[in-house]
């Protein structure tokens, strides 16, 4: 697919256009006419533009006394008095030009803005978005309005949005986890430790990220925010415990030996759980995903290097005066004691809760939908969102499907078959209201006929020869760009652009097989329909995105829950880990189909995180569980819910605070994942500290043989 692309666009050029509209009280007066032979003149003039297509400088073929004539559709000199009578009548006359050059009723004009093919270098597409902007000023300041749209102004926006967001989410994101250590730890060692760690991993892994040679995009953007999540989950828990640990002796070294021989298991099983649900990323059909899994699991292994030996070293240089013991929070310890008093006491009701939480999101996850909106992903009062949806609103499609006929027994179609197909075809297509309009060269052929006959109307040679006498014309007619846009020399490849209104990727999706089953009745198995193009390639991967996504987390979830066996050589325990882990991914599924949240590249992503992270807390209660079992199982669960919680409940509060940084964002999916992958750890520590509990009791009563509530 990408080689027949990149095929297309040698052939046919570059379909990155820019889009851009002029409404003006009185259009097609003298003075609108001027402005707009002046921006189609000024913007050609700027580095990049290849060329530009208005009503300024479009030809309208007429029949004249040797047949097809051209003349400009606009007539100099601009400032004649009958120009905007003369301008109407000659569009009356053009049906071709509605949606394309100018809008039904009449008010608003279009431009098309090629723009050159420069694989290599994409900046000077920034130079033509900051032109259309002093000219969108300027146009202001004359009493119309210019908004434009396309690709080319969506990669420049998405851009500026990057840096915007970096410069807030960074520097949020360490204000907030500071305050959330502080509050906890109480100290400044509390805070700075930590953040030296969440320091180091980001300077090193963005650092990987940039000799690798990707640039940040919209998924990849929350590297830097969800890194310092991430990376300052393992000093949290050497710190806290290094605290307790420092209450029962007077020498510090030994304090911080014991705390990393209690939690270095611990600490690497979780690190690597969490790099596991990260690396799942990978098999997403998405460059973006993929590269946001890899290097978020490279930042986690990282920053678990990091955290056991630089934790260390700070806290046996810190002066003997800044040791002091954890912070005592009577709150915080009467809500963990409530919270194991409900699940030893009530455990068959904490199960069956859960229960029916979960089947509410089982039956809230069959309403969610696989659907990329490209430009709903910008929040409702960003311009390039008002300019689309304008734009959509008055001319045709902001959105175009590309297809390449061909005969498939390598015959020019030239023939007056294949024509008629054609036109059988476009007609098909119009029938479709997501569909604006459809190009192609049908549209000059039937301009040179009504041109040679003098006839009005859209009509097609009926005869073979007058057919191939138009075809003559065309190839005469000089616009070797235009024609080349629309068929190959050879005459035996024709492009075919389907504008389509701004719909999101599951309607498209939809409307590409219905386009494809009208092909197959309208154009026979004798001619062949290739689809290609950049907003296709963003449906295409939205509809693989479902099925990669479910590969991703399966894997994650075999893989996490074979690292907690082999941690704990037990099936039961390695089983009974599956509850609170999948528990807060169906809820939170659940939540996001009750809301109507789609699936998109952001928000597909959820899952795999969650399973990854979530695993970290049922490792760390779990290993504090097993070694106080000896002293029987509701005493095992008060230890590991009322000394081990406490860490749990730091960590998952920086999680969830973390993580909500992230709705600071300009990016609809990544604000809904930031809020719901913070939601989803809130369930995961209510399982962990409630449900998970609650089964262990259950377990245990069923082995002893007492009855069961």
């Amino acid at each position: 697919e990408r080689a027949f692309y990149q095929d297309f666009r040698r052939t046919f050029g570059d379909d990155e256009d820019l889009l851009v509209s002029l409404n003006h009280p009185d259009l097609l007066g003298t003075e609108s006419i001027l402005l707009m032979d002046e921006l189609e003149q000024r913007l050609e003039a700027v580095d990049g533009v290849r060329r530009v297509y208005s009503l300024a400088n479009a030809v309208e073929i007429v029949h004249g006394r040797d047949g097809a004539e051209e003349r400009p559709l606009v007539p100099r000199p601009l400032d004649a008095a009958s120009l905007g009578k003369t301008v109407a009548e000659r569009i009356d006359r053009n049906p071709e030009l509605e949606g394309f050059l100018i809008s039904s009723d009449g008010r608003t004009a279009g431009m098309l803005v090629e723009i050159e093919d420069r694989p290599e270098d994409s900046s000077f597409r920034h130079g033509i978005i900051d032109a259309l902007e002093g000219l969108r000023s300027e146009v202001a300041r004359r009493g119309g309005e210019l908004h434009f749209t396309g690709i080319a102004a969506q990669k420049a926006e998405v851009t500026r949005l990057l840096e915007r967001d970096q410069g807030v989410l960074i520097p949020a994101s360490v204000v907030v986890l500071g305050l959330v250590l502080l509050a906890f730890f109480r100290s400044s060692a509390g805070v700075a430790l930590p953040l030296a760690v969440t320091g180091v991993t980001l300077v090193i892994t963005l650092g990987c990220y940039q000799l690798s040679g990707l640039e940040l995009n919209t998924m990849t953007s929350l590297l830097p925010p969800v890194l310092m999540v991430l990376s300052i989950m393992t000093s949290v828990h050497l710190y806290d415990h290094w605290l307790h640990q420092r209450g029962r002796t007077a020498r510090g070294n030994e304090a911080i030996a014991a705390t990393i021989r209690y939690l270095r298991f611990p600490c690497v099983f979780t690190s690597l759980t969490t790099a596991l649900g990260m690396l799942s990323l990978t098999l997403s059909d998405t460059p973006a995903v993929r590269s946001f899994g890899a290097f978020s699991a490279l930042g986690v292994m990282i920053s678990l290097g990091i955290s056991l030996s630089l934790i260390p070293v700070l806290l046996s240089l810190l002066p003997l005066a800044a040791h002091r013991d954890a912070p005592s929070n009577p709150r915080l310890a009467w809500i963990l004691q409530a919270v194991e008093g409900l699940a030893t006491r009530h455990p068959a009701r904490v199960v069956g809760v859960a229960l029916i939480l979960s089947a509410a999101g089982i039956a809230g996850i069959t309403r969610i939908e696989n659907n990329t909106d490209l430009v709903r992903f910008l929040k409702s009062d960003n311009p390039l969102y008002i300019d689309t949806l304008y734009i959509d609103e008055h001319l045709a499609g902001t959105s175009s499907f590309e297809f390449e006929l061909s005969r498939r027994d390598g015959a020019p179609l030239t023939s007056v078959d294949s024509m008629s197909r054609l036109e059988a075809f476009r007609e098909s297509l119009l029938e479709y209201s997501e569909i604006a309009g459809v190009q192609s060269v049908l549209d000059v052929l039937s301009t040179i006929h009504r041109g040679e006959t003098g006839e009005p109307g859209r009509q097609l040679p009926s005869d073979s020869e007058e057919l191939l006498y138009v075809f003559d014309l065309l190839e005469a007619a000089g616009d070797e760009d235009l024609i080349r846009r629309l068929i190959d020399p050879e005459l035996g490849r024709a492009r075919i652009r389907v504008q389509v209104h701004s719909v999101g990727t599951v309607v498209a999706g939809a409307l590409v097989n219905e386009i494809f089953s009208e092909a197959e009745e309208v154009l026979g198995l004798d001619h062949e329909l290739r689809i290609t193009g950049s907003y296709y390639q963003v449906v295409r991967d939205s509809n693989r995105l479902v099925l990669s996504q479910l590969q991703s987390f399966s894997l994650a979830l075999g893989l996490i829950m074979a690292t907690i066996g082999l941690m704990f050589r037990s099936a039961e325990l390695m089983l009974l880990s599956i509850i609170p882990n999948l528990g807060p991914v169906i809820w939170t599924g659940g939540l996001m189909g009750a809301l109507g949240i789609d699936l998109s590249t952001g928000t597909a992503m959820i899952a795999s995180v969650v399973i990854g992270l979530a695993v970290d807390d049922t490792i760390h209660y779990l290993t504090r569980f097993r070694r106080e079992e000896s002293r029987g199982t509701r005493e095992a669960i008060h230890r590991a819910t009322t000394r081990t919680g406490r860490a749990l409940v730091i960590s998952s509060v920086v999680l969830v605070v973390g993580f909500w940084v992230g709705a600071l964002g300009s990016f609809k999916p990544t604000i809904y994942f930031s809020l719901f992958t913070g939601l989803a750890m809130i369930s995961a520590l209510v399982c962990d500290l409630l449900v998970l509990p609650a089964t262990l009791v259950l377990l245990d009563r069923h082995s002893k043989g007492e009855p069961n509530p």
